[in-house]
């Protein structure tokens, strides 16, 4: 009996033999469970082809939502992009407020005070008090540390959809001096899209192409002009 057994199990081969152990069987148990459960989904699916095109989406969303987060590296060419840019203004057209933004994360990124944090959906930036090699106390010290009410202010950008939107949003007029016009009344201070294209601005820029048409009595006066000269000097020359 023993040797039909063994027979038969080499008869089998590696995978029956697998199959057989208490590791192919919990294998074999869980595929399955996995097979019911997809079973399961179709059917449900089938019945309710809305509510599951709707879980569907969602799932993909957020699937493309979590592929697009930013990496630390993707942060770092942007700001180094973004001081390159600004580099190229002069200080005179230079946004203050996008410039010193820039150099306050050049500066912590010097320092090693720059951390980077994956939140599954979307990725933040912020500074930290020392670097994450420091020996000191303050450093080290548990209770020293920074408490999590205090992030809104040490937090410098968020980065979803592929993008870094704080970055993006302080370089978007980085060729604009807004200081320049601090002394404008408040409703000059802003140029909203439909002064932009009015249609006064735009009859004024093409009204610069028309030929210049001068009446008879404006040629006239304008010889008249140019004569003048000519005969004060005559008279003067007369004895």
């Amino acid at each position: 009996m023993a040797a039909a057994a063994a027979a038969a199990g080499g008869g089998r081969g590696l995978w029956g033999r697998l199959a057989e152990t208490r590791i192919g069987r919990w294998w074999r148990a869980l595929a399955q469970d996995y097979a019911a459960a997809v079973t399961e989904a179709a059917r449900g699916a089938g019945a309710r082809p809305g509510a599951a095109g709707a879980w569907l989406g969602v799932t993909v969303a957020a699937a493309a939502a979590v592929a697009a987060v930013p990496d630390p590296d993707s942060f770092e060419a942007a700001t180094l992009e973004a001081a390159g840019a600004l580099l190229l203004l002069s200080p005179g057209t230079r946004s203050p407020a996008a410039d010193r933004h820039v150099q306050r994360l050049l500066q912590r990124r010097a320092a090693g005070r720059l951390r980077y944090q994956n939140l599954l959906f979307l990725a933040v930036v912020y500074e930290t008090p020392h670097p994450a090699d420091a020996a000191l106390y303050r450093a080290r010290c548990r209770y020293l540390r920074p408490r999590w009410r205090e992030l809104p202010g040490r937090l410098l950008d968020v980065g979803f959809g592929g993008r870094w939107w704080v970055l993006g949003a302080r370089l978007r007029d980085c060729d604009v001096n807004e200081e320049e016009f601090q002394g404008l009344p408040e409703r000059l201070r802003r140029v909203e899209t439909h002064h932009l294209r009015s249609h006064r601005n735009e009859s004024l820029f093409l009204e610069k192409f028309r030929p210049v048409v001068l009446t008879p009595e404006e040629i006239r006066n304008h010889q008249s002009q140019e004569d003048a000269p000519a005969r004060a000097h005559g008279d003067a020359a007369q004895p």
